[in-house]
């Protein structure tokens, strides 16, 4: 079995051709399994990706997630702000956003269910 840091690692390297470590994990979210989307149940973790340096920024490859030619995974980046990011994200994914950035200012490790603080009554 692959420990989430590792995967995290893998796939920003597969998908960036980017060779990052892991920081500290800064939110996880259980989301429940969805018919109306079809998605099943899992864990989001979000892992602190550091800062990069000039040549890890100088390294990043797009052509790396590219599943084919013709359809792109991945066809942009930039670099934004927390704040800048939430304009940019799902509503589900806002809350991802905001757990992690008050877990670097905070400390603790948010734990969230279908995307919003879970309380006893969600657990």
């Amino acid at each position: 079995m692959e420990s989430a840091p590792r995967a995290a690692a893998y796939y920003t390297r597969r998908k960036l051709d980017l060779a990052i470590t892991p920081g500290p994990v800064l939110a996880i979210d259980h989301v429940p399994e969805s018919a109306a989307t079809g998605a099943k149940e899992g864990l989001n973790i979000v892992f602190d990706g550091g800062t990069l340096t000039d040549d890890q920024i100088k390294s990043i490859r797009l052509s790396a997630a590219l599943p084919s030619p013709s359809e792109p995974e991945i066809i942009t980046y930039q670099f934004m702000t927390d704040a800048d990011l939430l304009y940019l994200v799902s509503d589900y994914q806002r809350v991802r956003v905001r757990a992690a950035a008050q877990q670097r200012e905070h400390g603790g490790i948010p734990y969230l269910f279908a995307g919003s603080p879970a309380t006893r009554s969600a657990a």
